[in-house]
């Protein structure tokens, strides 16, 4: 039977085998794994990564280090955080490096062409040559080494375009500038064909800009015999089709005296025919070759005289509905519904009982 002594020191001896074993395993069992980047030179956001610029070690719980040969990287490129994963093939350790050397992006490669939905087959990116970095060092990219491409999204009016550097690819979303409206200032005649070559039209943008159209840039349907008032007139440009509004108006009707010229006819407007006019101070006043005087609706109503479209005019003359002053003469002198010039514009004859050579005419004075 063992004595207590002999079991005394199978227990030292058990107990120094575990600590010795203990200790044997963390300094010879790595436990973490480190690793330094150190590029040769400055290193851009996506520059592939070599892991001949990294320094790899593992480190045991004493502290032990030795270096890893056999290790991988997880990707070519740094990640948006500047990370990249390090794994080692034995032992099975993986670790995070901070590639804090490479400069992010800080301003993109600037486009300074304004791009319009409607020329985009002109659109030609004025690409800036300076690219600064987050680390305040700087590339100037030169024209050949300079690509430039963009997609178009109609939808969001939105242009993305790609331009690949010396040293990364830059991406920038444009705005593209819609065309928001079509108009005119023009007013036509209901008497001709409205058609979009006839106007000038303005095309107005979504920043607020606004441009004249180029004679037959615009295409559209045709009113034959516009209406008097607005017209909304359905135009075609850059394969789109835009409402024009286009005011029109009743031409007035025209008469023409020898020695005065043409005189168009006006429903309320004053007549200039060039002489002294008639008026209340004397009552009389001679004007081509008759004598003219006045009588007032407010004593003599001649409500029995049939005068279409009877008024009274902004200068108190009385008027029919083409805009004619009426007037009275006698009948071998001028004959009832003749046109005579009066010193207060053109007249229509429409009653008689004056002295021969006397035009008499209607006020409301």
């Amino acid at each position: 039977m063992m004595n207590k002594k002999w079991i005394k020191r199978i227990g030292i001896c058990s107990f120094a085998g575990i600590l010795f074993g203990f200790i044997l395993g963390a300094w010879l069992i790595p436990t973490e794994l480190h690793a330094d980047y150190k590029p040769d030179a400055t290193v851009y956001e996506n520059d592939p990564v070599s892991e001949r610029d990294f320094k790899v070690y593992t480190t045991s719980r004493l502290g032990r280090i030795k270096e890893v040969e056999d290790y991988t990287i997880s990707s070519d490129f740094a990640t948006d955080d500047g990370m990249i994963r390090v794994d080692a093939e034995k032992p099975d350790l993986s670790c995070k490096v901070n590639l804090h050397t490479v400069p992010v992006v800080a301003s993109d490669i600037t486009y300074n062409t304004v791009c319009y939905e409607d020329h985009m087959e002109d659109y030609n990116p004025d690409v800036s040559e300076m690219i600064y970095y987050a680390d305040g060092t700087m590339e100037t990219v030169s024209e050949n080494r300079l690509n430039v491409s963009y997609d178009e999204n109609k939808k969001k009016h939105k242009l993305t375009i790609t331009a690949a550097g010396a040293h990364d690819i830059y991406r920038e979303n444009v705005n593209i500038i819609t065309v928001k409206s079509i108009t005119t200032k023009d007013t036509v005649s209901t008497e001709n064909t409205l058609t979009s070559d006839k106007l000038h039209l303005t095309i107005h943008y979504s920043d607020g800009t606004s441009v004249k159209a180029k004679k037959k840039q615009i295409r559209s349907e045709k009113i034959k015999h516009p209406k008097e008032g607005t017209n909304k007139l359905k135009c075609y440009y850059n394969d789109k089709t835009y409402t024009v509004k286009v005011k029109a108006y009743e031409p007035k009707p025209t008469v023409t005296f020898d020695g005065y010229g043409t005189f168009e006819l006006e429903y309320y407007d004053p007549y200039y025919v060039g002489a002294e006019r008639l008026n209340t101070f004397n009552g009389v006043t001679y004007f081509n070759g008759h004598r003219e005087t006045f009588y007032s609706q407010n004593v003599l109503p001649g409500t029995a005289l049939y005068i279409p479209g009877r008024h009274v005019a902004d200068d108190g003359t009385i008027r029919d509905w083409q805009g004619y002053i009426c007037a009275a003469a006698d009948t071998s002198f001028f004959s009832r519904y003749d046109i005579v010039l009066t010193s207060l514009g053109p007249a229509k004859i429409y009653d008689t009982g004056c002295p021969y050579g006397t035009i008499d005419i209607y006020v409301d004075w």
